[in-house]
């Protein structure tokens, strides 16, 4: 397996730090590790046990957004974001730090690891010197590409203080549907030759995707974690690639730092359907697993975000967050309904947002209870735990913005 030095090695600096400020990577890596070996804590089964509301900093974000140039990435700065995990692909490699990407970066700076052939082959790649046996045989818009050059700067204009951390969304596992994003993590798998337009497969054998076990997969995005408590991984849009429910509950226990799920991707007014996995996050917690909820963007941009609660700004605060599950989803971001506080002491079942929303307390059964209002309070007897499973908050904005807000679920232990 590819340790985290490697990674390192091919996308960092020596001092391992970026203009933008991103530390050092913290702890030792835990590679091959199961729960049980490493000794792992499960994911939080009560978050925001140790936030502090009035002074926490609320910080709008996504695990998966494509950012292909200087105007995507304006849209997402319009909308407030401040922490960028950019999630492209292909390849499958970070765009971190933003400062060192151009257009083709990853056409003349392949440094990762590619399947070849059925065999884990370590980089560099020069791609000019592999296609010429058979450049003059490709179609002519993309012989005229031909050969690789660094190009422009695809990021230009950005606030000085803007947090970022490595990213990239993983697919086309041996074994598995899945699509996965691993903020946090330096791993970078597959090659720029998605639809084999340069026949890089076909004539050569280079795999676009991972191609490799998804287990395998994990234990590399998790073995080159920039931080030991920080960051993990998500299992993209279930609906759109129709995982199986009992492959999502396979892929949820083989760690706990995969994190959880996409609940919204994409744009909810999709006229498909597989925008929203909401059935399979109450699926995955009626079973008594935690699984933290993601709300993002992909490509759609307009709907989808994270909001961090975080004592203070870096980007190791804002991947312990995630780990911690110390954030709430939202479908559009915009300031328009916050919450202010979400808490549970095991009895009582606390939110205040604020301005006045439709607020709902959700567990096993469905809806257990719904006010309009800016407070909620939901009294939960021990008795009633196994009844419940677990309770998670919805909170819908009264006017015509179609906000709705969504806490991430406590689970009730007996």
């Amino acid at each position: 397996m590819l340790n985290r030095r490697n990674f390192l090695k091919s996308t960092m600096t020596a001092a391992a730090v970026t203009s933008v400020g991103i530390p050092a990577m913290g702890g030792d890596s835990l590679e091959n590790a199961t729960p049980e070996k490493a000794g792992l804590a499960p994911r939080n089964r009560r978050p925001y046990t140790n936030v502090d509301w009035d002074s926490a900093i609320q910080i709008h974000t996504t695990t998966h957004g494509h950012i292909l140039n200087q105007g995507m990435l304006n849209q997402f700065l319009e909308r407030g974001f401040e922490f960028l995990t950019i999630s492209n692909y292909y390849p499958s490699a970070p765009y971190y730090p933003m400062s060192k990407m151009t257009a083709s970066y990853y056409r003349v700076h392949h440094e990762h690891p590619v399947m070849v052939n059925g065999k884990l082959t370590e980089g560099p790649f020069d791609w000019n010197a592999i296609l010429e046996p058979w450049v003059d045989e490709l179609e002519e818009k993309y012989r005229r590409q031909y050969p690789f050059r660094e190009g422009d700067k695809l990021f230009t204009e950005y606030p000085p203080n803007i947090m970022e951390a490595p990213n990239a969304e993983h697919h086309s596992f041996t074994d598995s549907p899945t699509h996965m994003c691993a903020p946090g993590s330096l791993y970078a798998s597959g090659t720029f030759d998605a639809r084999n337009f340069f026949q890089t497969k076909s004539r050569g054998g280079y795999h676009f995707g991972v191609g490799q076990p998804w287990r395998t997969g994990i234990d590399n995005m998790l073995g080159a974690l920039l931080f030991a408590d920080g960051g993990g991984v998500t299992i993209n849009h279930p609906a759109w690639t129709h995982l199986k429910r009992e492959h999502m509950l396979e892929i949820l226990d083989y760690d706990p730092r995969v994190l959880g799920i996409e609940v919204l991707c994409g744009s909810p007014n999709s006229p498909k359907n597989d925008t929203w996995s909401e059935d399979y996050w109450d699926y995955a917690l009626s079973t008594g697993r935690q699984c933290f909820g993601f709300f993002v963007p992909d490509w759609s941009v307009k709907d989808g975000v994270n909001i961090l609660l975080i004592p203070k700004r870096s980007p190791h605060e804002c991947l312990k967050a995630y780990r911690q599950g110390n954030w709430y989803g939202a479908v559009k971001g915009r300031g328009i309904l916050n919450f202010r506080c979400i808490q549970f002491d095991g009895k009582t079942l606390y939110a205040r947002t604020d301005k006045p929303a439709r607020l709902q307390v959700i567990g096993k059964p469905g809806v257990l209870f719904e006010n309009t209002a800016t407070e909620l309070s939901f009294d939960v007897a021990p008795s009633d735990y196994e009844k419940y499973g677990y309770l998670r908050i919805k909170a819908f904005a009264i006017d015509d913005s179609q906000e709705i807000l969504f806490s991430q679920p406590f689970m009730l232990d007996s």
